[in-house]
């Protein structure tokens, strides 16, 4: 598949939760890199990335966290990708709201 500019265009599936998106097969390349060969979707991306400062680990050992937790959601994509973004939006709560020193 192409796109309008003349890319050419993929399905990715997300090695993590599953979900799929197209992408140019450059995006894919890129993502691939960052990821230790794999393709994980923006979602995941950032929950990794989460994973990363919260622990202080690299790439592989956030993936490992990040698919621990997959692990122990539902096997319907739409429940995980619910509690996915519950998870994610918990995580950016808690990190926005000023700690008790703070106050």
């Amino acid at each position: 598949m192409a796109a309008g500019n003349g890319e050419v265009v993929k399905v990715a599936e997300c090695r993590c939760c599953g979900m799929w998106e197209e992408c140019t097969v450059e995006y894919i390349g890129w993502v691939k890199e960052q990821f230790g060969g794999v393709w994980v979707c923006g979602l995941c991306t950032e929950a990794i990335k989460d994973e990363q400062a919260r622990l202080g680990v690299g790439v592989e050992a956030a993936m490992l966290v990040h698919a621990k937790f997959r692990q122990v959601t539902s096997i319907d994509p739409t429940v995980r990708i619910a509690l996915s973004l519950l998870h994610f939006f918990k995580k950016m709560i808690s990190s926005s709201t000023p700690s008790p020193a703070k106050l």
